[in-house]
C-alpha cells in the first residue's frame, strides 16, 4: 500500500511540474524517461448547449511511445494571465504484457467544466514544451 501512494504522488508530483514519467507498477516511484516526439496536437472548448451540458476543454493529439511502454495526457495547473492558459504533460506507462505499443499513439484528455475562455494550451515533458495550441477556437 505504501509503494502505491508513494507512487501516485510521484506522478502527481511529475505532472503538476509538467513532467514526463514512466509509472513501473514493479518500483516505488516513477522513473523519469526521455521527452517523446509529439504531433498533431489540437484543443477546443466544446461549448454545445443541452440540458446538464457543461463546458469541456478537450485536448488530444500524437506522442511516439518507445516499445513496452503507453502514454496518456494528464491535465496540469492552469495559469493566471486573463484569460489563462492550461497545462497538460504527458505520462508514460508499462504496457500490459504482450501489448503491441511503439509508435504514435493517439492521446486525449479533457476538463469539465472547463473555463469559458484560453489564451492557449501547452503541452509538456519534462520542463519541454512538446505542443503550443493557440487560440482556442469554442464549439457549439
Amino acid at each position: 500500500m505504501r509503494g502505491l501512494i508513494q507512487l501516485a504522488a510521484g506522478a502527481a508530483l511529475a505532472a503538476l511540474a509538467g513532467g514526463c514519467v514512466r509509472v513501473d507498477n514493479g518500483s516505488a516511484a516513477p522513473v523519469p524517461l526521455a521527452c517523446p516526439a509529439a504531433r498533431a496536437f489540437t484543443a477546443f472548448v466544446n461549448a454545445m448547449p443541452g440540458p446538464g451540458a457543461v463546458p469541456t476543454l478537450i485536448v488530444s493529439g500524437e506522442i511516439d511511445v518507445p516499445p513496452g511502454a503507453t502514454a496518456r495526457l494528464v491535465p496540469g495547473p492552469t495559469d493566471r494571465m486573463m484569460p489563462p492558459g492550461q497545462r497538460f504533460s504527458v505520462e508514460l506507462a508499462r504496457a500490459a504484457p504482450g501489448a503491441a505499443t511503439s509508435g504514435w499513439q493517439h492521446v486525449r484528455s479533457q476538463i469539465s467544466p472547463a473555463l469559458p475562455a484560453y489564451r492557449e494550451v501547452i503541452v509538456g515533458c519534462q520542463g519541454k514544451t512538446l505542443a503550443r495550441i493557440a487560440p482556442i477556437e469554442r464549439a457549439y
